[in-house]
């Protein structure tokens, strides 16, 4: 069963936590302060990013970024919602739910949990999206040519920190196909971090 029609999902459940305030209050899941922002506005603001510091220096930031706020997010959502962190599968069904009602990607897990190591994938991908999709001046929505390189730093991050928590160990996510290099879905590979001295 779709988990947008089954009135017990996570999606359902979730999707009715959003609350609208007259004075500008926006709040997700029970008082985080969002806002919302069209996706091709974001890459906007990324590519201009580039221009002044680089693709390696932002990607790196927008990755460890990302890192650092799924790990921490995963944690506050499951102690929110009452979800046992140690039902792997119940914790990815939350997390594939929770993102695609916020509009990020609807996010399928393929994790192998003794060896540390699997797949991501991510349907609809908002960073590629809106590399992809944008508006002209006149305010026609319009496709742009297909990009060089993948567009998903900060999701792939994002998805380290949730792996991150899901396998208790620190972990690593590339993205190995994107949506903007015509790729049907954003796919992140994801492995135990290996430490260096």
């Amino acid at each position: 069963m779709d988990a947008s029609t089954d009135p017990g999902s996570f999606f359902e459940t979730l999707t009715r936590t959003v609350e609208f305030d007259p004075k500008a209050g926006f709040t997700f899941s029970g008082g985080v302060r969002a806002f919302i922002m069209s996706a091709s506005t974001i890459d906007d603001l990324i590519d201009d990013l580039y221009l002044v510091f680089g693709v390696k220096y932002v990607n790196a930031r927008l990755y460890l970024g990302g890192k650092r706020a799924g790990k921490r997010t995963a944690a506050a959502l499951t102690a929110k919602f009452s979800i046992d962190s140690d039902d792997k599968r119940k914790c990815e069904q939350f997390f594939s739910d929770f993102y695609a009602a916020l509009g990020w990607a609807k996010i399928e897990f393929e994790l192998d949990y003794e060896k540390h190591t699997g797949t991501v994938i991510a349907h609809n991908s908002f960073l590629a999206q809106g590399a992809m999709e944008k508006f002209t001046e006149r305010g026609a929505a319009t496709t742009v040519k297909a990009k060089q390189q993948p567009r998903c730093a900060m999701l792939a991050g994002y998805i380290a920190g949730l792996v991150s928590f899901l396998f208790n160990a620190d972990i690593d996510a590339r993205e190995t196909e994107c949506l903007v290099m015509h790729a049907p879905t954003c796919r992140f590979s994801v492995a135990r971090q290996e430490h260096s001295i």
